[in-house]
């Protein structure tokens, strides 16, 4: 049986919980601690349904990783938990500092 990766993504403002999770059976990219990680739409396990669009993305930046292995129905299951804080600072550089052209 495949192995299974879940990016587990938690809002660490006001209640720490989980606010969406994404499953693969390819390992996910590796975050950084103080890196831009936005909502484009993600579906919330609150069931407040989409909050950001690629339109208004809502802000984040990685707070925290950490990584869980266990095995669970014959298959190993590798969680990589992500905490994000919000973001309400400049864009990037790279973007001039204002929203990208379309």
């Amino acid at each position: 049986m495949p192995d299974v990766y879940e990016l587990i993504i938690c809002d660490i403002s006001g209640e720490h919980k989980p606010v969406a999770v994404f499953q693969s059976e390819r390992p996910f990219m590796p975050l950084h601690v103080g890196e831009r990680f936005d909502d484009h739409g993600w579906i919330r396990l609150d069931g407040a349904g989409k909050v950001g669009s690629p339109e208004k993305p809502v802000r984040f930046l990685v707070f925290a990783t950490k990584h869980v292995v266990f095995e669970q129905d014959g298959k190993t299951i590798y969680q990589y938990c992500v905490d994000l804080q919000p973001y309400s600072g400049p864009r990037s550089p790279a973007w001039g500092h204002h929203n990208p052209v379309e």
